[in-house]
């Protein structure tokens, strides 16, 4: 089971969004990558329009520069994340890299936040726009 994780995310549909669990390292452009796209696949599938991001156990490891030409991919290929609202939890270990995503982010129009509580989490997410 541990190595499921270093590989990949669990992603479920709870009543109001869909719930995505990452645990281990990312520390390669194309593993990150490689789950947004099945994030981004499941959002195509389900109706929901609300994605809880649990990251609590994921330690990005990524130059901020890998981070922007993320949001470039998001910006042209996987738009489908423009169309939901995003809240992701973090650990405080990476508070520094979890800012700048979420800058990057907002200033490109995607509905993203981060969190250090699961509770502020769902709150804002189920939150009213």
């Amino acid at each position: 089971m541990s190595n499921f994780f270093k590989r990949s995310i669990k992603i479920s549909e709870e009543k109001d969004f869909l719930k995505v669990v990452s645990q281990g390292e990312r520390t390669q452009f194309g593993l990150v990558l490689q789950n947004a796209e099945k994030i981004h696949n499941a959002i195509q599938e389900s109706e929901k329009k609300l994605v809880l991001l649990d990251y609590r156990l994921t330690v990005f490891k990524m130059p901020h520069n890998e981070a922007f030409n993320l949001l470039k991919v998001f910006e042209l290929k996987l738009t489908e994340f423009r169309e939901v609202r995003m809240a992701a939890i973090i650990n405080p270990r990476t508070e520094e890299i979890g800012s700048f995503w979420a800058s990057i982010c907002r200033k490109r129009g995607f509905d993203y936040q981060i969190f250090q509580d699961e509770g502020e989490a769902k709150r804002w997410l189920l939150a009213e726009n």
